[in-house]
């Protein structure tokens, strides 16, 4: 099984947020993100990319406060 990990993007890289991310759930100021043994993660961010065919994983970024 092929599940995807979720990233933060910063200036000194990409910082893994977590592992095995099942589900992807828009909430009002990011998105939830749940893996395969059902631990929860909120990120406070916009999605840059996604990657489902090369290495499987999210691109985050911080929200840019308008």
């Amino acid at each position: 099984m092929c599940l995807s990990s979720v990233y933060m993007e910063s200036e000194n890289g990409n910082k893994e947020i977590l592992k095995d991310v099942a589900k992807v759930e828009a909430g009002e100021q990011g998105f939830w993100m749940i893996n395969l043994f059902g631990e929860r993660e909120f990120i406070h961010g916009e999605i840059k990319s996604i990657n489902l065919l090369d290495g499987h994983f999210v691109i985050m970024q911080e929200k840019k406060a308008s």
